[in-house]
């Protein structure tokens, strides 16, 4: 089990990356913490219902695939 200390870090970490994906591809908050949350855990892929044309599937980091 995490220690706080971890915890608040990870959180961190977390945020972090999300504000810069959120920058970086214009993403809403929701979407760019899903982004990092799939880049740090290292995901194949991020499935999604987002529509074609939609800020998500401009991201680059990992395949982007809606269903």
């Amino acid at each position: 089990m995490l220690q706080f200390s971890e915890w608040a870090s990870l959180h961190d970490a977390l945020a972090q990356r999300a504000l810069t994906i959120a920058c970086t591809f214009g993403l809403s908050a929701i979407n760019a913490l899903h982004v990092a949350a799939a880049e740090m855990l290292g995901a194949d892929e991020l499935v999604t219902t987002e529509r074609l044309g939609k800020p998500l599937l401009r991201v680059t980091l990992l395949p982007v695939v809606s269903i």
